[in-house]
């Protein structure tokens, strides 16, 4: 059911302490005051039933008051939405202002919460892992999920183990970290910086690779220059993800028994570390018998290894196929259609 303007001013003001909604409503026309006390009484009346609808007033109040499309406060928007025309301009204006103030004394973590991801990233990422971790432990997971992603791969790992270390912190001290932090981001928005770079995600460099590999070497190599000269590191994604791991059941045998031939025998026992079943007979269908039985042998060897050294096995499997396929030396199965 569509919530209405008085009752989402009556809900919000659920949420914070009787001097501060007192506060909030001083100067306000009798009309509007006995309209939300009306509605406060009934919600009284139905007790904690209205405590997720008081919670989703309070997040999109903090969400309309930072926008993530250009960083402003969208004042306007909510106020007519939360008083429903019943109140002037000024009046309205005046209110919000109030509630603003006080969701940010009250929680200043909702505010936070309500941002986008990569703002919230930006304001944390010249912080200690320790000051991250306290953060992240006060907002809800989804949005600590999508902040840790934006950190160097480094601190976030950092970061999460300290997550799992939790020390004794006062409520004083978190609502101190609270408040420079809200400070920082309406610092962002007031300053009109320039937007936050999202992260591009992996599937679509993924199709941007793909378009690049069909040109001709001349025409690819100055369209990658021109990625590079605007962000280096996604010139750097992209060239990778021209030929994956993923890719290697593509490649004709002739052109794969040439790189695999160079390859030892413990980097291949590693990389072939729980793969896909069809990749793993490509591969050991374009090795010999005997660099198989040697693969085997390390295999049985090793024992079970670390995610990141089967991830950087299969990078030393994958790179001269790369540079094998910048110069024009690596030859893929052609697809029907």
């Amino acid at each position: 059911m569509r919530i209405k303007g008085i009752q989402k001013a009556a809900l919000l003001l659920t949420s914070l302490d009787t001097a501060t909604a007192r506060e909030l409503l001083k100067g306000q026309p009798q009309e509007i005051i006995h309209k939300i006390a009306m509605e406060l009484s009934q919600l009284d009346a139905r007790g904690k039933e209205n405590t997720d609808q008081a919670l989703q007033v309070t997040r999109e109040f903090c969400g309309q008051i930072q926008q993530a499309q250009t960083g402003a406060l969208h004042i306007k928007s909510f106020v007519n939405s939360l008083l429903h025309g019943t109140a002037g301009k000024e009046k309205a204006a005046e209110m919000q202002a109030r509630m603003q103030q006080a969701v940010r004394e009250k929680d200043p973590f909702l505010v936070i919460a309500s941002a986008p991801p990569a703002r919230i990233a930006a304001i944390l990422e010249n912080e200690p892992p320790q000051a991250i971790s306290l953060v992240l432990s006060a907002l809800p997971p989804k949005v600590s999920t999508d902040v840790l992603s934006r950190l160097d791969n480094e601190k976030s790992q950092r970061v999460i183990w300290r997550m799992t270390q939790p020390g004794e912190v006062s409520p004083k001290t978190m609502r101190r970290i609270g408040e420079i932090l809200c400070k920082r981001l309406f610092d962002m928005n007031r300053e009109e910086s320039p937007a936050v770079k999202e992260i591009v995600p992996r599937d679509i460099l993924r199709k941007v690779a793909l378009v690049l590999s069909g040109l001709d070497k001349d025409k690819r190599d100055s369209m990658l220059k021109e990625i590079e000269t605007r962000n280096k590191e996604t010139a750097k994604t992209v060239k990778a993800l021209m030929v994956t791991w993923e890719d290697i059941i593509k490649i004709e045998d002739r052109s794969l028994q040439q790189i695999l031939r160079n390859i030892e025998s413990t980097v291949l026992a590693k990389a072939l570390h729980s793969a896909d079943a069809s990749i793993a007979a490509k591969i050991r269908s374009n090795i010999s018998e005997r660099a198989s039985e040697m693969v085997d042998e390390e295999v049985a060897l090793m024992g079970e290894p670390r995610k990141k050294d089967v991830l950087a096995a299969r990078e030393e499997v994958v790179k001269p196929l790369r540079d094998a396929n910048e110069a024009e030396e690596l030859l893929f199965i052609e697809e029907e259609g």
